[in-house]
């Protein structure tokens, strides 16, 4: 897991959360106060969880050579390609 890049990820969202409920109550109320802080309290933790949900932590790829092939598929009324090359 690249911890870096989600550390990132996860500083993104937390700010753009507060910033977006900040400048919702200011531009609503005309002024800071404690209800500025408390949005941006709010909107950063939504969108810390909205985060956390798309990229959870702790979850690692697969390793390629661990991955077993997926069993074929047979279509139903759909001809065996191999069967008609035959002559």
């Amino acid at each position: 897991m690249n911890w870096k890049l989600w550390l990132q990820g996860l500083a993104a969202a937390a700010i753009g959360g507060a910033s977006t409920g900040a400048t919702q109550v200011i531009s609503t109320t005309g002024t800071v106060n404690k209800g500025t802080g408390l949005a941006a309290l709010a909107g950063a933790l939504v969108t810390v969880l909205a985060y956390l949900t798309k990229s959870p932590l702790g979850r690692t790829t697969p390793d390629p050579t661990q991955l077993q092939p997926a069993a074929p598929q047979i279509a139903q009324g759909v001809p065996d390609q191999a069967a008609k090359k035959q002559p």
